[in-house]
């Protein structure tokens, strides 16, 4: 039986829609915790758990290079070394998949970024280095997911692609409603919040293509150091700073001018 087939008379048997958002259970707003992605519910076993997240990174990986049509779930059985059935015990169809990547890359963050909006007690300095730094180490802990996941964006069926594109947009505007509070509060300096929120986000996305697991750095570490970095360029320079500076440039045109009038000595 064709793999289309196969996928119809399943549907067919347990009465599920068509429609792929609906398959995949995507919705705009999911509580975290054991089947949050619509599919069978992760199990608490370690050893099925690693399976079905390498299951993903195989998907992900074969939606990239073969094609997210053109994938099916034989191909991607196949391909990790399991027989069709046995992959069915973790995902219904491709669909499952793909919304399991969309909510890892997209919807999860945006979720735990509102819960730092949210949250009274910090100030937007605290509130974008935790940002920064969750959003690396995840990242980075993800492999090559997180790049497979950026060049399958045109491949997103539109039900999916919608709720992508908004979680991916809160995303954006969190950092730059961040930076707009940081500049009111005084804590940064008077930027362009929008350029600046971009400049941030990809600081932190690059990491993904040059690190390397095997580097002297762990991916917190890594974090730390982008968020310093960030946070260092937009932070108002302290009035200790200014005063130091202005001496230094006050010492230097003094001397300036001695050297002129040595030369004016006979």
């Amino acid at each position: 039986m064709s793999e289309t087939g196969a996928r119809r008379r399943r549907r067919s048997d347990d009465g599920e829609s068509a429609d792929p958002a609906r398959a995949a259970g995507l919705r705009p707003r999911r509580a975290s915790g054991p089947g949050r992605n619509g599919g069978p519910k992760p199990s608490s076993n370690p050893r099925k758990e690693l399976v079905r997240e390498e299951l993903i990174d195989v998907a992900a990986e074969m939606f990239d290079s073969k094609g997210y049509a053109q994938t099916g779930m034989g191909d991607i059985a196949k391909a990790i070394g399991l027989g069709r059935s046995a992959v069915y015990h973790y995902f219904r169809n491709k669909e499952e998949i793909l919304a399991a990547l969309v909510e890892a890359e997209a919807l999860t963050p945006s979720h735990q970024l509102q819960e730092l909006i949210d949250d009274p007690r910090l100030t937007a300095s605290e509130r974008l280095k935790r940002a920064i730094i969750d959003g690396i180490v995840r990242r980075l802990a993800s492999g090559s997911r997180f790049l497979f996941s950026l060049r399958l964006e045109a491949q997103i069926p539109k039900e999916m692609g919608a709720l992508y594109n908004k979680s991916r947009r809160q995303i954006y505007d969190f950092y730059v409603r961040c930076i707009r509070d940081g500049v009111r509060d005084g804590e940064f300096r008077d930027v362009d919040a929008k350029i600046a929120a971009f400049a941030v986000i990809g600081m932190a996305n690059w990491t993904s293509r040059w690190y390397s697991a095997n580097g002297p750095k762990t991916p917190h570490e890594i974090a730390e150091i982008i968020a310093d970095m960030a946070l260092h360029g937009l932070r108002k320079p302290s009035a200790a700073s200014v005063d130091a500076r202005a001496a230094g440039d006050a010492i230097r045109s003094l001397r300036d001018r001695l050297d002129a009038l040595e030369q004016l000595l006979p």
